[in-house]
């Protein structure tokens, strides 16, 4: 089984089998407490302990809600199930299912963590024409196009990316994906579209505050939008993904690096570092 993000399952988004756009999915994902009652699974010593993202999975057992379990393949290690509810599905479902891509598509991705990577790998899957990776990580870069990705721009030496992206793709790209969560390359994600383009925004914006796009929406009549995990319908995409990478089309294994949970500190230096793309805990 695989465990993703909680919904209440009764919104008007739930019963139209959107519970990616769950009323309630902040509270109940990032609140600390159960979706049903609004109370905790979770005690120690006769104390409610906080709940995250409908599941608290850094553990041997952990309390979810049925309608956030996936079921999977049997033959899967679920090590390589376990970052499919969250960050993976939530690239390569903007790319799918918000971006609506298909094999004509010229899509930008800035950003070459877990989810942009999950992002260019779910354009691959599609067969999308251009694929750009935006980022500063030379190695991360290299394994972008590994994974998928027709051409790859180093933000750190070009000074004009969204002239760049439409040098590539002759008019600019259809849509375009931030994970990076970085003004600059936000701006650079719009500007890089073509005209009626879609902008998609994935990463948290961290501390930005004031954000002008001005003419670059309007008159370019494009969209911008924010997406939430791959608007994924996870009992459906999280077995897809399965079936892709065992076919050999969506290599989530490449992004992955493997740690025991007495090392967790190590991990999150690795992550913090660079030196990897997505760490994975092992609980035994």
């Amino acid at each position: 089984m695989g465990i993703t993000y909680a919904f209440d399952n009764s919104c008007d988004a739930c019963k139209h089998g959107e519970p990616y756009y769950c009323e309630n999915f902040n509270p109940i994902n990032f609140g600390g407490v159960a979706a049903t009652d609004g109370t905790t699974r979770l005690h120690q010593d006769g104390r409610d302990v906080s709940m995250f993202f409908g599941q608290s999975s850094f553990a041997t057992h952990s309390v979810a809600a049925a309608a956030s379990v996936a079921k999977v393949d049997d033959d899967i290690d679920l090590g390589l199930v376990a970052p499919l509810g969250c960050g993976v599905q939530t690239g390569a479902g903007a790319v799918i299912n918000a971006g609506q891509a298909d094999p004509s598509s010229q899509v930008a991705v800035f950003g070459c963590g877990a989810v942009g990577m999950s992002a260019i790998m779910g354009a691959a899957v599609v067969g999308c024409k251009t694929i750009i990776a935006v980022g500063g990580n030379p190695k991360s870069l290299e394994l972008a196009r590994e994974l998928g990705a027709t051409h790859t721009i180093n933000r750190r030496e070009v000074e004009d990316i969204a002239g760049e992206i439409r040098r590539i793709t002759g008019r600019g790209a259809d849509i375009s994906v931030d994970t990076s969560g970085n003004g600059n390359m936000m701006l650079n994600a719009i500007r890089g579209l073509k005209f009626h383009g879609t902008f998609l925004l994935v990463a948290a914006a961290g501390s930005l505050e004031h954000f002008e796009v001005g003419t670059d929406i309007m008159m370019p009549m494009r969209t911008m939008r924010g997406t939430c995990e791959g608007e994924s319908n996870p009992k459906q995409f999280i077995p897809q993904m399965v079936k892709w990478y065992k076919e050999g089309r969506f290599p989530i294994d490449r992004i992955l690096s493997f740690y025991d949970f007495k090392d967790i500190d190590q991990a999150l230096r690795d992550s913090h570092d660079g030196k990897i793309i997505k760490a994975v805990l092992r609980i035994s």
